[in-house]
């Protein structure tokens, strides 16, 4: 630590031309440069500070241990971590010593949690659980192959990561195909996921595609896409979840969504029984662009969500991509569904939306699902959130801050509905 602070007041004394000659990897802050391929067991000490430099993978069977209270930095825009699908993780920290991955930017003292994000890719694990299609390549390297057509390896073990935090990511490689903070590709239900912070993204927060993988506390703040995207026949469950929204890309009432279910591309016919169906379970959002999108052919299951905004236009919260989103079918309130609109009360059935963002754009649409023909199955019910309804229990949720369950800076708390936290 004195290292860092040595270096960030030296840095800070010399003028700009000086600073530009930082290297990546910088060894006034860098202790080790992880090589760019890990084939065999490899421990990372919490007494060093670790620099991924480009892609650095995990693969031919090897473990990647990382021991609690451990630093890693990005320190480049395009540089991720990758745990390939024969190889595993093992990051186990603790709320008093978290595992944290971050940029060499914020090593450097130049980023700011409230607004940092895009300063390097993020972490990938892929694994060989059931995955839509038969052939499936990671869209931001597609060397790194994920999934199978079998549920042979539904129940795999990709490792553990647990008190994780992952800051200031995503880098777009070309026009569509990103890095995000976390992205799980075909991850099996055997792996432990639990205390995730993603704190600041230039794209989606998380993305999982297809696999059974749960997730058991998890804090997204700060990403300009989606917080949480699931893909490619998804089912798993996702819970005890805070949302905090604060620049989006798109202010629209989907792009940029608390929440995004669907398929990468529509090239495959599902119904309830193959849909893409995540579990999303005590769930609390406070958004600024979309709340529910539900692309192709997707479904989900809900239980005490809670969704929050202060838009003024755009205000709809649920909304279909197009016919597939209706006709799929798959969607199932397990618990109450709970929407409000503090700068705009609407009636409920107001904040579904009527048309589409493809085509057909006026039929087949979320208000013809859930308000005119209620479509929609199970217990629960969509309710205003005038009524106090609970959402995720806020003061539990691990934030990415160590020893504590608050936020890295009073500034990132959300503002709005402070009567309802």
């Amino acid at each position: 630590m004195l290292k860092k602070i040595i270096v960030f007041v030296a840095l800070v004394a010399t003028s700009f031309v000086q600073a530009k000659t930082i290297k990546n990897c910088e060894p006034a802050i860098v202790d080790v440069r992880l090589p760019n391929v890990i084939d065999s067991n490899m421990t990372l000490s919490a007494s060093k500070v670790y620099g991924i430099d480009r892609k650095v993978i995990v693969n031919n069977g090897a473990t990647l241990t990382i021991e609690p209270g451990t630093t890693l930095a990005g320190c480049s825009l395009y540089s991720f971590l990758a745990i390939a699908n024969d190889a595993k993780i093992i990051a186990k920290g603790t709320k008093h010593k978290p595992i944290i991955f971050t940029s060499q930017l914020d090593l450097l003292g130049f980023s700011s949690p409230r607004n940092s994000l895009g300063e390097w890719g993020g972490l990938v694990i892929a694994g060989r659980a059931y995955t839509h299609y038969k052939e499936n390549k990671y869209e931001a390297d597609e060397s790194i192959t994920f999934g199978s057509q079998s549920h042979e390896y539904d129940e795999d073990s990709s490792g553990i990561l647990e008190y994780v935090v992952i800051k200031y990511t995503g880098y777009e490689v070309k026009k569509d195909k990103e890095l995000n903070g976390l992205s799980l590709a075909g991850v099996g239900s055997g792996t432990v996921i639990k205390n995730i912070a993603i704190i600041g993204g230039a794209d989606d927060g998380i993305e999982i595609w297809g696999g059974s993988v749960n997730i058991d506390g998890l804090y997204v703040y700060n990403a300009k896409d989606d917080s949480v995207d699931v893909d490619l026949g998804y089912r798993g469950e996702i819970k005890n979840v805070l949302v905090v929204q604060n620049k989006v890309s798109k202010t629209n009432n989907h792009d940029s969504s608390a929440m995004e279910f669907g398929n990468d591309e529509n090239l495959i016919k599902t119904g309830e029984k193959t849909a893409t169906l995540p579990t999303i379970k005590n769930l609390t959002a406070y958004i600024k662009g979309g709340g529910i999108y539900n692309k192709y052919d997707a479904g989900f299951r809900l239980k005490n969500v809670k969704i929050l905004s202060e838009k003024k236009e755009n205000c709809e919260m649920v909304h279909f991509r197009g016919k597939d989103s209706y006709t799929t079918g798959a969607k199932f309130l397990d618990g109450d569904l709970c929407l409000y609109d503090k700068a705009k009360p609407l009636k409920i059935k107001e904040l579904f939306s009527k048309k589409n963002s493809k085509t057909p754009k006026k039929s087949y649409t979320a208000y013809d699902f859930f308000i005119k023909n209620n479509l929609v199955k199970g217990n629960g019910k969509i309710i205003s959130c005038k009524d106090q309804y609970k959402g995720v229990n806020e003061k539990v949720v691990w934030k990415g801050k160590r020893g504590s369950n608050e936020p890295l800076a009073q500034s990132m708390k959300p503002e709005l509905f402070s009567q309802h936290r």
